[in-house]
């Protein structure tokens, strides 16, 4: 009996002791705002980036489920001006931007319009340098850390950011071990009404300063897209770089 008893207790104590371990050795989880500083340091450092008053990228976007293919012309000038040109085979061009103050839309199908309401915020947001390349927590009402989860292949903290202005949310994947960005989801509104939009991002290569991602995923809705960075150069644009088209220019009132 007392044998017994004590291969019990042997037991019951060794797998207490088991249970024990990992809450004992546990690492706690890392702020959000820990995990985008190590995303930061990574890609070249706070200071690299803030030296950077213009960026202008140049890659192609495949639509794979129509078999279409576009050039991409990207130009962001700090703090919040964006445009971007995108030539698609068989359509034409695809303009869209902001200049800090409005935003536009022109393309084929519909010609040029001004956006309003969250397309204007999304837009202003996206040209946001501040928030785009250094997450600045003045931008967001909120960061958190929802844990570690398997995305893209590996583990990745799950970041959810808010937006101060617009209460927009988005969610941000960072590699645990490299500290890089490698995803995002949120929800997408354009003239065709929302849509939650996932990303995979990855495939980081060295452009001048900064270390960024060449090659992206998109799914928003039904459509995926495949968006590839073939060149980056930095601080060549000046402040007209960004413009409003002439066909928006009748839209805006005076």
């Amino acid at each position: 009996m007392f044998v017994q008893y004590a291969v019990r207790s042997a037991v019951a104590a060794a797998a207490a002791l088991m249970l024990a371990v990992p809450t004992a050795y546990a690492q706690p989880l890392p702020s959000a705002a820990d995990v985008v500083a190590k995303h930061v340091a990574a890609v070249g450092g706070r200071d690299a980036i803030l030296k950077i008053t213009s960026m202008k990228q140049t890659g192609a976007m495949e639509i794979t489920a129509a078999g279409m293919t576009a050039d991409l012309e990207l130009v962001m000038v700090a703090p919040n001006k964006q445009s971007m040109k995108m030539n698609l085979a068989g359509l034409g061009e695809i303009l869209t931007g902001t200049d800090g103050t409005v935003a536009w839309s022109v393309n084929p199908m519909q010609g040029a319009r001004l956006l309003e309401g969250k397309e204007l915020s999304q837009v202003k947001e996206q040209a946001d340098f501040a928030a785009g390349m250094l997450f600045a927590p003045d931008r967001f009402s909120s960061m958190t850390n929802e844990g570690v989860v398997d995305f893209a292949g590996e583990k990745a903290y799950k970041i959810k950011m808010v937006r101060k202005e617009s209460g927009n949310e988005m969610w941000s994947y960072f590699s645990v071990a490299s500290g890089l960005q490698i995803g995002s989801e949120a929800t997408v509104v354009s003239e065709m009404g929302s849509m939650t939009s996932s990303s995979t991002i990855g495939d980081y290569k060295q452009f001048g300063p900064l270390k960024m991602a060449t090659r992206t995923e998109m799914s928003a809705g039904p459509q995926k897209m495949v968006l590839t960075v073939k060149s980056a150069e930095f601080n060549t644009a000046g402040p007209d770089a960004v413009a409003i088209p002439a066909a928006v220019q009748p839209l805006i009132k005076k």
